[in-house]
């Protein structure tokens, strides 16, 4: 019986019956819940726990920030402000729009209403904070390491998630820039531009037309990064 119930409420079952997608479409077609769309200039910030609001994001990308430190990147059709609605923690995370985009408005306590209805609710609020609080260890143990391997290591996430392959290349867009990059990367301007002359010279980066290109394989971080994504 007991393993019958761990089996239950694994994380893969939680997560096939109650995903992020299910999620907002209960929350759109429910009467319980009012929802609005609301336009996100770039550079604008928002702070989901102080305006006691959840987004979910349709168009654009925005950074989350922990901090005030950038720990990711929320792309269309994740949710904004559902990882930390446990945690509470005011004022320690905010996101900032990278380019313009576009939201759907929920409040917050109707979002919960409607989860804590569901069998499954609760849990997956809790799958959620989980994978926050380990974005939030990855993050760290990251930037334990040396400069090289920070950057090294960013180039390659925005690489995967965000690049356009092209052979063997994956092109970033240009709202990746060498601030961004350095911001992201939780390395000083000056710091970022020696250790690019190093990358180039291995042949992982060049810098084109305002666009970095990333060539992964020819990395020497190659193998051990890749595995986590």
């Amino acid at each position: 019986m007991v393993s019958e119930i761990k089996e239950l409420y694994s994380n893969k079952n939680v997560e096939k019956s109650f995903s992020q997608e299910n999620l907002i479409k209960m929350l759109i077609h429910s009467p319980r819940v009012k929802n609005e769309y609301r336009k996100i200039k770039k550079k604008q910030i928002i702070v989901p726990i102080k305006n006691n609001e959840i987004y979910f994001l349709t168009s654009g990308l925005i950074v989350s920030q922990y901090e005030d430190q950038p720990i990711n990147l929320k792309s269309a059709n994740q949710f904004i402000g559902l990882d930390t609605i446990i945690l509470q923690e005011d004022q320690m995370y905010n996101y900032q729009a990278l380019v313009d985009s576009e939201v759907i408005v929920f409040e917050t306590k109707e979002v919960l209403m409607e989860l804590f209805s569901q069998q499954e609710g609760w849990l997956f609020l809790t799958l959620e904070m989980q994978k926050q609080i380990k974005l939030l260890t990855d993050k760290y143990s990251i930037m334990q390491k040396n400069s090289f391997a920070r950057l090294t290591t960013t180039f390659f996430e925005l690489a995967l998630r965000f690049g356009v392959k092209q052979k063997d290349a994956y092109i970033l867009p240009k709202y990746f820039s060498k601030k961004f990059i350095a911001d992201y990367s939780g390395l000083s301007p000056s710091s970022v531009k020696k250790i690019e002359v190093l990358l180039r010279e291995e042949g992982t980066i060049k810098f084109i037309d305002k666009r970095y290109i990333v060539y992964l394989e020819k990395s020497t971080y190659y193998t051990e990064i890749l595995s986590k994504y």
